[in-house]
């Protein structure tokens, strides 16, 4: 029988187990494998230096690296929550707004998570709800990442005018991938919504922000939110 070879197996088992656990701190890794630091921390530093790890540089905890994801399917939805949720607060800190993150499901736009602001806003959606896919920067983006099909049997249900304007819009989504709001949903209230893409470039969700009647805010929201999916793209 063949022998195994013990670093590698330990190697696999951490990396299967943090394929389950995203962001995974170093003392739960401690925890599970009870191996000698010294020993943890070496395989842990050559899985990410292999970039089959990733170490977040804001929290120091491990997921799947590049190497990993790219012979892997797509994270489940709860997953890919944990593994964003530091940079999204990061992110909510920094602009003061709340992001919210949102996939397609059925006809509209399906809010999966809002990472909170340090100054709470009202007029953001909560997690669970669905807004228009026609009329909201979210609804949009993901919209227009839709089969051709489903996107003119959808645009045949919605009010001429709503459905012009999407299609309008549609070319410079698709190019730029951002879309916007401008009071269509709710008067004087502005949103911006920005693709999350893996590395197949498959859109995963929808990340947004809100801001009553603020373009220049908006415009900020626009840049961080580019700049974070480039970021994550990477990674994903």
């Amino acid at each position: 029988m063949t022998k195994l070879i013990q670093s590698i197996h330990r190697a696999t088992a951490i990396c299967q187990y943090i394929a389950g656990h995203p962001e995974t701190s170093l003392k739960t890794l401690q925890n599970v494998f009870q191996l000698p630091k010294t020993t943890l921390f070496g395989i842990l530093a050559t899985l990410t230096a292999d970039e089959l790890l990733y170490k977040n540089p804001q929290t120091a905890a491990y997921s799947l690296g590049r190497a990993a994801l790219a012979l892997a399917t797509p994270l489940p939805t709860d997953q890919l929550l944990l593994l964003l949720r530091p940079e999204l607060t990061y992110l909510a800190t920094d602009l003061n707004l709340a992001v919210h993150v949102a996939v397609r499901r059925g006809n509209g736009a399906h809010y999966l998570a809002k990472i909170e602001a340090p100054h709470p806003q009202h007029v953001s959606a909560a997690p669970g709800a669905d807004d228009p896919l026609a009329t909201t920067a979210a609804g949009k983006l993901l919209l227009s990442a839709a089969p051709t099909d489903f996107q003119h049997d959808y645009l045949a249900t919605v009010p001429t005018a709503a459905a012009q304007r999407f299609r309008a819009e549609l070319p410079e989504i698709t190019a730029r991938n951002v879309a916007y709001d401008h009071g269509e949903q709710a008067d004087h209230i502005g949103c911006v919504a920005v693709g999350l893409r893996d590395h197949r470039d498959k859109l995963l969700a929808s990340l947004s922000v809100v801001a009553p009647g603020d373009a220049t805010t908006l415009a900020a929201g626009e840049t961080a939110l580019l700049k974070l999916v480039s970021q994550l793209k990477e990674r994903l």
